[in-house]
């Protein structure tokens, strides 16, 4: 039988397919929204059909650089959420093409459309690490798509965590190889780790609550660690005991100008100038608390999924 959905509304989803996408969804089928799930590639993104009833889940190919694309999606919604973002820069995907000219594609269809409300997802501290460039396209992103259009909500979280990230995961599968860990600047920068799911359900409750629209919410986890605190929470939680090595900024700007010319350097010169700001919630900012959610400690969070790096030698 087929799904009944013509009631329902619509929410657009752009990034459908990344790591925290694929929460989103999940969470807003739950809800009975109607989701056009907007992807690079479709055929890599069809586990999100399985969130919905038949017909509930689309699909489409979309590039947010590209203004036409992004319109085609967006005539006719109720919601839309931009989730696109990158870490590094590769090719034609640049921060500026995704960051930047993607959001402001995606406001001003918003605006065309008369969308009842956009969710963008930004990151912590981008309003204070301005030497990225990484950093200022995402601070410069939030700027302009205020001005296009009004009723937009910002969503800056920490560093996420969670069964698919590219970060705990990243330096699991390192201790499986190395006898090694590097840290940079004896691993001071603080973080405050944010489970995937508390960010989507962030999302989900601005979503379905228009009282909460409107504002910025810094998210960030229970608890704020240093970067080498993590580390050792990372390797407590697989069991491995490894030597690591300190690089300091100049060391490390070495080995990522030397790394730069491969697609997955470790790490990048850009990235380094991130590791110089606290990536931790402001004071007095609206986050968690304000959105009724009691986030999920990286201690308890963690150790679910990692424990699969476990090994019996």
């Amino acid at each position: 039988m087929c799904f009944q959905y013509n009631y329902l509304p619509t929410v657009v989803v752009f990034g459908a397919s990344g790591f925290l996408g694929r929460y989103v969804v999940a969470l807003l089928a739950k809800n009975n929204f109607l989701i056009k799930a907007c992807v690079r590639s479709p055929s890599r993104a069809r586990h999100l059909l399985v969130n919905g009833k038949l017909g509930q889940v689309s699909l489409l190919r979309c590039n947010i650089s590209d203004a036409e694309s992004v319109n085609s999606v967006t005539d006719k919604a109720d919601v839309v959420i931009n989730l696109v973002g990158i870490l590094t820069e590769y090719r034609n995907q640049t921060f500026k093409n995704i960051h930047l000219d993607g959001a402001i594609n995606i406001a001003k269809a918003c605006k065309k459309y008369n969308i009842k409300s956009l969710v963008h997802v930004s990151a912590l501290s981008v309003d204070r690490s301005l030497e990225s460039n990484y950093a200022k396209s995402k601070f410069t992103a939030e700027k302009c798509i205020k001005t296009i259009f009004k009723n937009v909500t910002i969503v800056r979280p920490s560093v996420i965590y969670g069964a698919e990230d590219d970060f705990t995961n990243k330096f699991a599968k390192m201790a499986l190889i190395s006898p090694f860990i590097p840290i940079i600047n004896q691993g001071l920068t603080k973080f405050q780790p944010v489970n995937v799911l508390d960010v989507a359900k962030a999302i989900e409750k601005i979503v379905l609550n228009k009282k909460l629209e409107g504002n910025i919410y810094c998210l960030g986890g229970p608890e704020i660690f240093s970067f080498r605190e993590i580390i050792d929470l990372i390797m407590k939680n697989i069991g491995k005991d490894k030597i690591y090595i300190n690089l300091s900024f100049f060391n490390a700007k070495i080995l990522a100008f030397i790394t730069s010319i491969f697609p997955n350097a470790p790490i990048t010169l850009d990235q380094l100038k991130l590791l110089k700001v606290n990536n931790i919630v402001p004071p007095k900012s609206r986050g968690f608390k304000h959105l009724g959610i009691n986030p999920t400690s990286l201690q308890i969070g963690s150790k679910r999924y990692l424990s699969r790096y476990k090994t019996s030698y």
